[in-house]
């Protein structure tokens, strides 16, 4: 991914969804469903990437009951779930989304199970 791609995802996004608001030099792209060594570029759409930052994106790898909570607000989705299906919690606005094809988060009602 170059940088005027990226540009796209953070200029949707805002911030990592982590709620830490930190430096933007610091953010990456995560793939929600992830694409594994020499996986699918399909996996490369809107849908499944979101702005995180480093930090955090590290944590979700090496710290299982962080990768379980990574789960349950959609930023980490199992290969089988469809990205433009499964809503995104952003802990910076309190909020659930959608994130769309074509670079929109959409606002999404989570019910209560």
């Amino acid at each position: 991914m170059n940088q005027r791609q990226f540009a796209k995802y953070l200029a949707r996004d805002l911030h990592c969804f982590c709620g830490c608001m930190g430096r933007e030099e610091t953010y990456v792209p995560n793939h929600r469903a992830s694409r594994g060594m020499g996986g699918s570029k399909l996996l490369d759409r809107p849908s499944n990437v979101m702005v995180m930052c480093s930090e955090l994106n590290g944590l979700i790898e090496s710290n299982a009951d962080l990768a379980i909570l990574a789960k349950g607000y959609g930023w980490k989705l199992e290969r089988w779930q469809s990205p433009e299906e499964e809503p995104i919690y952003d802990r910076a606005t309190g909020e659930w989304y959608l994130l769309t094809n074509d670079f929109q988060r959409i606002t999404y009602t989570k019910e209560a199970a």
